[in-house]
């Protein structure tokens, strides 16, 4: 069994948080790290960036539940 986490998405922390509750709902784990040197720009208010991690054996479910969460959105 492959226990390495990939990279699913990147993107604006609400979103990561969204998907990682989606993705906690469908019993994939999956784990978020910031992305260095974006939060220097909270001064102009933009939000702090995400990269979103699923296991590899769990990247297929998880692909399809990112596709039918962002279907309309461009993260």
């Amino acid at each position: 069994m492959d226990h390495a986490h990939v990279l699913l998405t990147e993107t604006e922390e609400m979103w990561a948080k969204m998907l990682m509750q989606v993705l906690k709902d469908n019993a994939i784990p999956c784990t978020a790290i910031p992305v260095y040197g974006a939060g220097v720009v909270l001064k102009t208010g933009v939000q702090e960036r995400f990269q979103v991690y699923v296991p590899s054996s769990s990247m297929p479910k998880a692909q399809e539940l990112l596709s039918q969460l962002f279907s309309g959105n461009n993260t």
